[in-house]
């Protein structure tokens, strides 16, 4: 009875969601209230958990919610018809990868 009940706790804890992801980087758009009504549209993503565009800085910070990859295409998609105005992307598992801090060096994109 001890094995069983340990077997069907252990098989429990294999089914693990998929890891949040996060993505950051720079975003140039000149106007207060593009900035505001892109990241309105962007926290309708269910996919996104968080959603941060900061107006001074031109930074983006991206929380995912149940996603288990996440590729530059994918995101420069949730950008819409500003994705050409994405750049210094970088994607990694939240809690596991550093956050680059910012200023941003290094952009390779």
């Amino acid at each position: 009875m001890v094995f069983t009940l340990s077997l069907s706790f252990g098989q429990q804890g294999n089914t693990q969601p998929a890891a949040d992801l996060f993505a950051q980087g720079m975003i140039n758009i000149t106007s207060d209230q593009e900035m505001i009504d892109l990241e309105q549209e962007m926290r309708l993503n269910p996919n996104a958990q968080v959603v941060r565009l900061d107006r001074t800085s031109h930074r983006f910070f991206i929380l995912t919610y149940n996603v288990s990859t996440l590729t530059e295409q994918d995101l420069l998609s949730w950008f819409g018809s500003y994705s050409s105005n994405v750049s210094c992307i970088q994607i990694g598992v939240h809690g596991v990868d550093a956050v680059d801090p910012f200023p941003f060096t290094n952009c390779s994109n």
